[in-house]
């Protein structure tokens, strides 16, 4: 679960739900108009920030600890348990490039 608090009252705005595990990272996209999510359940995910509404689902292989997005918010990047970083498209849901430690 994903919460969003306004912080100049500390009130819960809204409740993401969709994960299934720990949310281990969130980041709101550079335009501000959408958020990722990734969770221990091996998933990332995104989200419309406007209203509140999923987008889409990026299959991951092992537990994301770790999500961020590119200056341009066209790829996403994710950090595993399994020491992998991943760079994904992020309108295709596609991993472009994987770096391995």
């Amino acid at each position: 679960t994903v919460r969003i608090w306004d912080s100049s009252t500390g009130s819960l705005v809204h409740t993401l739900e969709g994960h299934t595990y720990t949310v281990s990272s969130v980041k709101w996209s550079p335009d501000g108009k959408q958020i990722v999510s990734g969770s221990y359940d091996n998933t990332i995910r995104v989200w419309d920030a406007l209203n509140f509404t999923f987008v889409r689902k990026f299959d991951d292989i092992h537990t994301v600890m770790s999500v961020g997005w590119s200056p341009d918010g066209q790829q996403i990047v994710s950090g595993g348990y399994d020491k992998v970083i991943r760079i994904w498209d992020a309108l295709t849901n596609m991993p472009e490039l994987t770096l391995e430690s």
